[in-house]
């Protein structure tokens, strides 16, 4: 049985303690950590309800983590404070405002969130044609694909797999050229289980799968969506956190939105195929990696 991690709690409590952390000189973070750390989504959304009531003027407990707490460990409070389609709406707004785009944003809500968060992101029509003006090219074929939220769950028959990887094939490796509107239209439309079967035919007979062909068919954020949409929620981020922490310096953004989204029971199944890809411990990785208040939280998180 998956573990939950959380403890059952009393939202009046909780809410009146983190009102005493942020009172006089100073923030207990101790406490803030202590609460965030071992309280779900729909816990935190009670102690924000309490919160509210007892500060006398409304103020929410979003707005007093923002003020009372700076840095990395700020974002990640009010991340994990903050309820998960409300969060991915931020970000996404956050990723495409001002100058330049911050695709790799983009990439991680549109290709792993569900049908039915798409679709709520999608009807802000506002959001919408932010994300759409900002994106181009094969890519933005890719975004308007996942926003209409319809793609499909489960298996495909055997003949349906083999018929779908001929089709993948002589869009890419089997001509001169790529038809990338035919990747899109296989990869974006078929769900996992039914990638993974066309994945198995195309490697029982070129030797390599489809993320191979993908790399070497098509570049850019086009690549990076494709091979995204191709792999599950767990095993997207596992990988994107490998790429956050290894090398010089961490993406504390992105330990930031995964430990913002997921529960504890899924961070735990992150981490195992974080350790099995990479041979260390996604708790280990993270330590080495982090530091302060900031690592504190996320290492509670993980408890």
């Amino acid at each position: 049985m998956e573990h939950s991690g959380y403890i059952n709690s009393d939202p009046k409590a909780d809410a009146a303690a983190l009102h005493k952390a942020f009172k006089g000189l100073g923030t207990d973070e101790d406490v803030v950590i202590n609460i965030l750390a071992h309280r779900n989504k729909q816990q935190i959304e009670q102690i924000d309800h309490e919160y509210r009531i007892q500060s006398g003027s409304g103020t929410s407990l979003q707005h007093a983590l923002t003020k009372e707490l700076s840095g990395s460990f700020r974002s990640l409070c009010v991340g994990v404070a903050t309820p998960v389609i409300e969060y991915k709406k931020r970000e996404l707004k956050d990723a495409v405002e001002g100058l330049g785009t911050r695709e790799s944003t983009v990439i991680d809500v549109l290709t792993q969130s569900s049908n039915e968060e798409l679709r709520e992101i999608a009807n802000d029509a506002d959001l919408y044609k932010m994300v759409l003006d900002d994106v181009s090219g094969d890519f933005k074929q890719v975004v308007v694909a996942s926003f209409r939220g319809e793609r499909p769950h489960g298996p495909i028959s055997e003949g349906e797999a083999v018929e779908l990887e001929r089709v993948f094939y002589k869009a890419g490796e089997g001509k001169i050229g790529t038809d990338e509107k035919k990747y899109i239209t296989i990869i974006a439309n078929n769900s996992h289980e039914a990638l993974q079967q066309v994945d198995e035919v195309y490697k029982h007979k070129h030797k390599h799968g489809l993320i191979k062909a993908i790399e070497s068919e098509t570049s850019g954020d086009l690549k990076y969506s494709l091979i995204s949409l191709l792999k599950t929620k767990e095993e997207h981020f596992a990988d994107r956190l490998h790429g956050a922490i290894s090398g010089l310096g961490t993406d504390e953004r992105v330990l930031i939105y995964v430990f913002s989204i997921f529960d504890k029971a899924a961070l735990h199944r992150i981490g195992e195929i974080y350790k099995a890809k990479h041979k260390e411990s996604l708790k280990d990785a993270i330590k080495g990696d982090t530091s302060f208040n900031f690592k504190k939280l996320l290492m509670a998180i993980l408890e």
